[in-house]
């Protein structure tokens, strides 16, 4: 604590004392300020009195995880800035606020009790852990003084004091083996399907319990279009014997009738792990998002030119794979050239290439799909090529309808001649 803070304490004490339009008057008419009451300047003058011990505190890696019967030690250094020595007194306080406060009998503080002039001493603090101890988040402060400091509406506080934390925890006994984040595509009047692997492996059966929100969250610009519950369906087993897995269906099904656009939904599969602390759920959320798509009743059209110099156009479409679900339909196109005479030309397909994605480092990317225990494959998407020989010269037309895409990239290449 500088004496920089000693000033503004007392600056803040000396305005607390008067009414703001005393402080700030609106006009240059003198005030009408009522004289301090004998409660007022004493309780100010015993403010002002208050001059904190020049302490400098620091700790390395205060915030630590911990399994029961396991140990921590934090080292945490103290700078005396005073001219002469401070006489210390290290203990462990409780914070405010603390759901958690580490124990007493689980802390050892060790160090010296005195600090020299302009010196800085280490303390270290050990954390023994018991074996029976609950999975929480445990936290505490570790105070070399008795000096406190309040502020408006919290209770007092050491001064001079170190934060440590302990987050006790223990290997889960739930594992869900399948992405929580559901991707996919589908056309209005259709349904996807995806499921997921949940293992038990504790010894006693645990609650199964999804439970489906689709309340919209706070958003700006493009927002999702509000989902009915009715669309999706869960179905689930009430629990997961100990030693055994289970599976959750999770059925997205749209009506014809529904808008085009994007979709959220998020489902909590109201698993209690014993391992886990019980308001923290955020790995068994189950996070869905969806792109409802309708068949167009028209196709697409662009029109191109084509020179005296053109051999061949060649077309080349790239459906849009990144809402793709993993058993949609495959993508198609029915392609057709229209030339300056209004005649339907034939378009020969000559190529269909597949790409993908490969991981080897054992991080599953999203929407990748595990091969053995090397790979992890991704699918990087599908181009089909069209060509059309020897067109004549003039203004052509092209219309492509879709089948089973959202949408799609188009490119249209016209080869000339070199003479």
């Amino acid at each position: 604590m500088t004496r920089r803070f000693n000033l503004l304490l007392v600056a803040l004490v000396v305005l607390s004392a008067f009414p703001a339009a005393a402080a700030f008057p609106a006009t240059d008419e003198p005030a009408d300020v009522p004289a301090p009451t004998v409660d007022s300047v004493a309780a100010a003058d015993e403010r002002t009195e208050t001059n904190y011990t020049r302490l400098y505190i620091d700790v390395d890696d205060s915030y630590r995880d911990v399994k029961p019967g396991e140990s921590l030690e934090y080292t945490v250094t103290v700078k005396n800035g005073e001219d002469e020595s401070v006489d210390v007194d290290p203990h462990l306080a409780a914070g405010p606020m603390m759901e958690f406060p580490l124990e007493n009998e689980w802390v050892d503080i060790e160090g010296p009790s005195s600090i020299d002039a302009g010196e800085t001493a280490e303390y270290t603090v050990s954390v023994e852990v018991p074996e029976d101890a609950e999975t929480a988040d445990y936290r505490g402060l570790v105070a070399f003084t008795d000096e406190k400091v309040t502020y408006p509406g919290r209770p007092a506080q050491p001064v001079h004091s170190a934060h440590v934390a302990a987050n006790v925890w223990r290997e889960p006994t739930v594992q869900i083996h399948s992405d929580t984040y559901v991707h996919a595509q589908v056309e209005a009047g259709d349904s996807f399907t995806r499921q997921l692997v949940i293992e038990n492996t504790g010894d006693s059966a645990v609650p199964l319990n999804p439970e489906l929100t689709t309340e919209r969250r706070h958003c700006s610009g493009h927002c999702p279009n509000q989902l009915n519950p009715s669309w999706i369906d869960i179905d689930a087993p009430s629990q997961i014997a100990p030693g055994e897995t289970a599976t959750v269906t999770v059925t997205v099904s749209p009506p014809e009738e529904a808008d085009r656009g994007r979709y959220n939904a998020n489902v909590n599969l109201g698993l209690n792990d014993p391992n886990r602390q019980a308001n923290n759920d955020y790995w068994q959320r189950v996070d869905i998002g969806f792109v409802v798509w309708k068949q167009p009743s028209e196709a697409f059209e662009s029109d191109f030119e084509v020179s005296e110099d053109t051999e061949n156009v060649t077309l080349t479409l790239t459906p849009n794979s990144y809402y793709g679900a993993e058993d949609a339909d495959e993508a198609d196109f029915d392609v057709e050239f229209v030339d300056p005479e209004g005649n339907v030309v034939e378009a020969e397909r000559v190529r269909v290439s597949s790409s993908g994605f490969v991981d080897l480092s054992g991080e599953r990317a999203r929407n990748a799909v595990q091969q053995g225990d090397d790979y992890a494959v991704r699918n990087g998407g599908e181009e089909f090529v069209y060509r059309v020989d020897d067109p004549s010269v003039g203004d052509w037309t092209l219309r492509v309808t879709p089948e089973n895409t959202i949408g799609f990239q188009y490119e249209l290449d016209r080869h000339e001649s070199s003479d």
